[in-house]
């Protein structure tokens, strides 16, 4: 009976160490996190919430604040000042200069009145010297509009200054015709020195310059024409339009030496130097 008691005790403990191992295994497999309920589902432990932490709205920071755009100061009109030194310089000698043309001008003009001057004291001495001679002497230029034997008529007059209007209006061809009539008709010789120049006149003007300057001769062959001087300047023009610049020299020297007073002289100076 003792054995068996023991034998007992013995199987006993043995359950007893078996189920307190199995216990303990149990508990090692069971995770912490696991809870068994009464109806053997399983939960699992929800997570441990972590609070929100509310966004504390920011403070509206004010906008930067843009630099103002400074606006041109508006410009005040400078105030009106007089003319400066040099203005007053520039307009001084301004002055200056159209008085020296003044002057020029007055001694170019004070130099033509005494060309006149003298041309008309040539022309009344060569009157005078006229006067002297026999009657059957040429009829002075001077006296050529007087009613006097041998001089035009009326008629011829008022003739030539119709064919004169007509070259100073441009109408050459036509001024020729009346001017040539005139001299075949025999105009007086008052009047024929100024018919051959004003017909060299035309014919210049057309460009028929050799023409002309048969004409311009012509005039020349007139002891007392006033026209000489003129037709001696349009010579030399011709010949040098002609572009015979040698012989329109030699005639603007002919002009210095033979009509040293007239008013062309200064021109054919120029022309020669």
């Amino acid at each position: 009976m003792v054995r068996v008691s023991s034998f007992r005790l013995f199987i006993l403990a043995a359950l007893l160490s078996a189920a307190y191992i199995g216990c303990g295994g149990s508990e090692e497999v069971v995770a912490e996190d696991e809870l068994v309920t009464d109806t053997g589902i399983t939960e699992e432990t929800p997570p441990e919430e972590t609070p929100v932490q509310e966004e504390t709205p920011a403070e509206e920071q004010p906008a930067e604040q843009q630099p103002a755009i400074e606006q041109p100061a508006q410009q005040q009109p400078a105030p009106q000042e007089g003319p400066t030194k040099e203005q007053l310089q520039g307009e001084l000698d301004a002055i200056k200069t159209e008085n020296m043309q003044l002057k020029d001008d007055n001694t170019t003009l004070q130099q033509s009145n005494r060309d006149l001057t003298t041309k008309v004291s040539d022309l009344e001495a060569a009157n005078a010297a006229l006067a002297s001679t026999p009657k059957k002497a040429e009829p002075s230029k001077i006296s050529r509009r007087a009613a006097a034997p041998g001089a035009s008529s009326a008629d011829e007059i008022q003739a030539y200054e119709g064919a004169v209007a007509k070259t100073r209006s441009r109408n050459y061809r036509d001024a020729i015709g009346d001017l040539q009539m005139l001299l075949s008709s025999g105009i007086k010789d008052d009047y024929a020195d100024n018919c051959h120049y004003w017909i060299g006149e035309s014919s210049f003007h057309l460009k028929e310059y050799s023409q002309a300057i048969q004409h311009f001769q012509q005039v020349q062959g007139y002891r007392f024409s006033e026209k000489n001087d003129d037709a001696q300047l349009m010579i030399a023009r011709s010949y040098e339009l002609l572009g015979d610049r040698s012989k329109a020299r030699s005639e603007y020297q002919k002009l210095v030496d033979q009509y040293p007073t007239s008013e062309y002289v200064r021109r054919a100076r120029t022309k020669l130097k």
